[in-house]
């Protein structure tokens, strides 16, 4: 049973950046040995890293070798700290880290810098496979790897095509199975990668998630897991208008589901019997109202079925970069004093944790 946090990162681009917001690496903001301690030291088992352009968004599609470099020295130090990591795959060939941060665009950073196209290049696709090989091959052998996602969050849904050749756009899994294109399918795509990775490493887990930003009731529209060894990987964010409430608002968001529109119902009503599912990210915005009792409720229904979790997102002991980036860290309290930090229930559910790696040996930096 693994239980732990995510860690997200994005390649500095140092017209948007600059050369020392968020560590001055290759990547920000820039995790260090300490806060992989701090991790372990608060309970956890696991850390997700959430982690882009291992290979290069734009062609000549090849290895990037400071980010390279800086996830050897990353997966090194965290497991130097008793974790496991999940290698998680966020951006490269055809896809940039902006994708997730489409909010933010001509304000923060320029719209240029949104790259998709891999839902519409076969090439692309290609190339990610390629990468997503050559991730599998840097962290075989270790004991202290959990598993390669082959991408987080892929959302075909906002640059792909439907049948007809115009943006797809199917929030429903029906409709998203009825109209998505060849080119676009992200379970075809999927198959392929992972058909791919396993030829290059036979007993690493991969984790796949469901389109729709990993939405788990898109589950419905994955077919059989195409390899042995796959792990099923959900993210959940619901309700929305609660976990992202934002800082600003006059209001005051109060964490509250049932019926059918709870994290169990959505789980349960996707029955898959041939693979694990992993809650891969779940989080709450620090500025809504009964964050504990969310955090509670998610961490139950995974206990009660016996699936691994991760909480997103644990901080850096960077102040500047946590006081531009405060939403999701989980160490941080509420806009009130009443309003308590995540940590203290995910610190209690981690005290479950028995396992931690073992002796693995080291692949190294170069």
């Amino acid at each position: 049973m693994l239980r732990g946090a995510v860690i997200a990162q994005r390649r500095r681009r140092q017209d948007v950046d600059g050369k020392s917001f968020g560590g001055g690496a290759a990547a920000l903001p820039l995790y260090r040995r300490a806060d992989f301690d701090r991790l372990a030291a608060s309970g956890a088992n696991l850390v997700v890293m959430s982690f882009p352009e291992l290979w290069t968004v734009a062609p000549p599609w090849k290895r990037h070798a400071a980010m390279a470099d800086l996830l050897g020295q990353q997966l090194d130090d965290a497991k130097a700290a008793g974790l496991f990591s999940v290698l998680a795959l966020r951006s490269g060939p055809g896809r940039s880290d902006f994708i997730f941060h489409r909010d933010g665009q001509d304000d923060w950073f320029p719209a240029r810098l949104i790259v998709d196209s891999i839902w519409r290049e076969r090439e692309a696709q290609a190339a990610w496979a390629e990468m997503c090989v050559d991730a599998a091959k840097l962290v075989r052998g270790r004991a202290d790897v959990a598993g390669l996602n082959i991408m987080v969050e892929p959302e075909p849904n906002v640059g792909g095509l439907n049948r007809e050749g115009q943006p797809l756009g199917a929030w429903d899994p029906a409709a998203y199975a009825a109209q998505v294109s060849d080119v676009s399918d992200w379970n075809r795509i999927a198959g392929e990668i992972a058909r791919k990775v396993r030829s290059a490493t036979q007993d690493l887990p991969l984790l796949i998630s469901p389109p729709a930003f990993a939405r788990t009731d898109f589950l419905a529209v994955m077919g059989p897991a195409p390899v042995t060894h796959t792990v099923w990987c959900v993210h959940d964010y619901e309700p929305r208008d609660f976990t992202h409430h934002p800082e600003a608002s006059a209001g005051l968001v109060v964490y509250s589901e049932g019926g059918t529109n709870t994290f169990e119902h959505r789980l349960d009503s996707i029955t898959r019997s041939d693979a694990p599912v992993f809650l891969g990210e779940f989080g709450a915005s620090r500025w809504a109202s009964g964050v504990d009792g969310y955090y509670r409720a998610r961490i139950a229904a995974c206990e009660a079925r016996g699936m691994a979790w991760a909480a997103f997102r644990w901080p850096t002991q960077d102040a500047a970069y946590e006081r531009a980036d405060p939403m999701f860290n989980v160490t941080l309290g509420g806009r009130r004093a009443d309003e308590g930090a995540a940590i203290t229930v995910l610190g209690e559910a981690w005290t479950k944790n028995a396992r931690r790696p073992g002796g693995a040996r080291l692949r190294g930096r170069s």
